[in-house]
């Protein structure tokens, strides 16, 4: 488990990487150490998934029970904070940026720290249905822009890559995603 300090340093970093400064990483613990610890981001972001993974449950009927729901769930989460890193590292490797990758996944692990945050608002305003289905649909689709945008950056500054590669390293991140979603969704629905 990091210290708090860490913890700060990593959020701050994800911070400033979200204010487009590049220099967010210097925040960054970069070492193997440094890289198992930055995992506990997903301590941080679990109240919020869970909060999303309620929300879902509320708009969607499902037959399955509370037991299946949450064993689900807690599988597709671990999934989502692990197959990426496991998928990235051999790409990393073949295209020679085997030595940024710990420092990658350490900023895209606590970068979802500040993608949790700014995505919680708007579920909020979705859930509570304050604006009408048109706003919130735009509003969804305006922050999941910018959240991709910013995982772009985030790619882009950590890997040292050029714009497009880091498009597909998103893409990966995003396919990788929808798929333990619809696995997910397909195990409770």
């Amino acid at each position: 488990m990091p210290s708090f300090g860490n913890i700060v340093y990593g959020v701050y970093g994800a911070w400033r990487l979200a204010r487009l400064d590049s220099g967010g990483m210097t925040y960054f613990d970069q070492t193997v150490e440094g890289f198992w610890r930055s995992f506990f981001a997903a301590a941080l972001v679990a109240p919020g998934y869970i909060i999303l993974v309620f929300a879902d449950l509320a708009a969607h009927d499902s037959d399955a029970g509370v037991l299946r729901i949450l064993l689900v769930h807690v599988c597709a989460y671990i999934l989502s904070w692990t197959v990426y890193p496991v998928a990235v590292h051999p790409i990393c490797a073949a295209i020679n940026r085997q030595g940024a990758f710990i420092g990658f996944i350490v900023a895209f692990n606590w970068a979802k720290v500040i993608q949790m945050a700014a995505y919680l608002p708007v579920i909020a305003i979705t859930t509570a249905e304050i604006l009408p289905g048109g706003t919130v649909a735009a509003l969804n689709g305006f922050i999941y822009i910018v959240l991709l945008a910013y995982q772009w950056f985030v790619t882009r500054t950590a890997l040292d890559i050029r714009p497009f590669a880091a498009v597909a390293f998103v893409g990966l991140d995003l396919l990788i995603g929808i798929i333990i979603n619809a696995m997910a969704l397909g195990m409770i629905r």
